[in-house]
């Protein structure tokens, strides 16, 4: 009797064990692994894993492997040239573990494909890149980013960059409901706010500036679709700073539906339209954290936009986003003649705002009599705002960890073995030797342009840029 006490007694702390353990395991953050390794997601709507049956032949796996790599990806980067012409991967910009769950997803899919030779060792790493390739500066940004910092020198021949009467900035604010994830601490609405506030509040008088929203209609369900798509309002119209108005203005909206960027373009070109680009220096910042999901064409919208006798300095600012919505918001800030950047927090988006700070000033000493001889006609002012050997290695770090990031799933998961991954490893060694180096080279590229005129340095680029000489 007692024997059979002592197998209960055992039994039952047994099963204690066992439901602590999965207690443990329910109170651990689901978005917190402790590694690269842990265990796949599972779907969200059948709550099942999301691996598929793997092909057997090695030609099937060969096959599947390159239908991975995105359309137009068929060699490693070697150049300049071919690294800022690399489509953005998947998820540029975004580190590993912000989005670990869909990477896996993917991940999970790889073929393990046994005693790989060079050219499957290529297809593997292409995939990779297809996920993972930052979006390198090109000479276009260059250029874009020396005619801010040479904003009113006489040697602009671009009309939008000199100096007009009028001097007014247009903020096109994304509110839909992903505005409202983390970024730094705190939601990026949250950040966006302050940050306007805090370049409005630095305006020099004369200067104006309004704020316009889209996406803080209804909800991002599918029943509220049609009410959030069409709806963009201007919260704090076209005017001089006001403190307290624009304060009431941002306490009006928050992040709440859908996407339509291609409508809030168009209505931002109205709200410009009684200052013509003839007397007025027009500057846009369209800040999204997100793609067109309302169907609009906001490639469309921007080219009409950059016709248009506003003639407006447009600012695409990606807040966060991943590859797709890179690559869709580079082609808008491309068709409006502007320019793109990534941002991920409130810091690098004030450092945004900055620019035009710096270009009011300039604008408010001219209006007050100053000549264009008062400002330099040199770069040497400027070159500290060209931070794009820093940009690079920035982005090419971000590259690099998620790629580690994701040899340490592949190889912990057993879906590639140990010496396909060492040999990957000896690939991404290289690419990231290389990406140093192109930097280098463009560090020391810049330097060289400091103390030219604006046309000798746009001169400079496109020789260099041009040539696309194999280093």
């Amino acid at each position: 009797m007692k024997a059979n006490a002592n197998k209960l007694l055992s039994a039952l702390l047994a099963c204690l064990l066992v439901l602590s353990a999965c207690s443990s395991d329910q109170e651990k953050p689901a978005d917190a692994p402790d590694d690269p390794t842990h265990q796949p997601a599972a779907d969200h709507q059948t709550g099942e894993s999301t691996v598929t049956e793997m092909p057997k032949s090695r030609e099937e796996k060969i096959q599947l492997l390159k239908s991975m790599i995105p359309e137009g990806l068929t060699k490693l980067p070697e150049t300049a040239e071919e690294f800022y012409n690399l489509p953005p991967g998947r998820f540029a910009g975004v580190p590993y573990g912000h989005q670990y769950k869909e990477i896996e997803k993917v991940l999970q899919q790889f073929p393990n494909i046994e005693n790989p030779d060079v050219e499957i060792l290529d297809l593997y790493y292409l995939a990779l890149l297809g996920l993972f390739a930052e979006d390198y500066p090109e000479p276009e940004e260059i250029i874009n980013q020396i005619k801010l910092t040479s904003f009113g020198s006489p040697d602009m021949d671009d009309p939008r960059y000199q100096f007009k009467e009028q001097y007014n900035v247009m903020i096109v604010l994304d509110a839909s409901g992903s505005m409202g994830h983390m970024a730094g601490g705190k939601t990026r609405m949250e950040a966006a706010k302050e940050a306007i506030r805090s370049f409005a509040a630095s305006l020099p008088d004369g200067a104006r500036v309004g704020l316009r929203v889209y996406g803080h209609e209804g909800t991002g369900a599918e029943a509220d679709k049609a009410r959030s798509c069409s709806k963009s309002d201007v919260m704090y119209p076209l005017q001089a700073y006001d403190q307290q108005k624009l304060d009431s203005a941002l306490a009006q909206f928050k992040p709440a539906g859908w996407t339509p960027i291609a409508l809030a373009l168009e209505q931002a070109q109205k709200d410009l339209e009684a200052y013509k680009g003839e007397k007025s220096t027009n500057i846009i910042y369209l800040v999204s954290d997100g793609i067109e999901t309302c169907g609009g064409d906001p490639v469309q919208v921007a080219k009409q936009l950059a016709d248009s006798d506003v003639t407006p300095i447009v600012n695409v600012v990606g807040f966060g986003v991943d590859g797709e919505a890179q690559r869709q918001l580079k082609a808008v800030a491309e068709a409006a003649k502007g320019r793109y950047v990534l941002i991920q927090d409130q810091k690098e988006l004030e450092e945004e705002f900055e620019q035009a700070e710096e270009i009011a000033r300039k604008w408010r000493k001219w209006k007050d009599g100053a000549s264009h001889d008062a400002f330099s006609k040199h770069l040497s002012q400027g070159l500290e705002i060209l931070r794009f050997g820093f940009d690079w290695g920035k982005k090419g770090r971000q590259e690099s960890y998620n790629i580690f990031s994701s040899f340490l799933y592949l190889e912990g998961k057993e879906i590639l073995d140990k010496s396909t991954i060492t040999k990957l490893e000896e690939i991404k060694n290289k690419q990231d030797k290389l990406i140093q180096e192109r930097r280098n080279e463009l560090e020391t590229f810049l330097k060289n342009l400091n103390d030219k005129t604006y046309t000798e340095a746009i001169e400079a680029i496109n020789q260099q840029y041009n040539e696309n000489v194999k280093k």
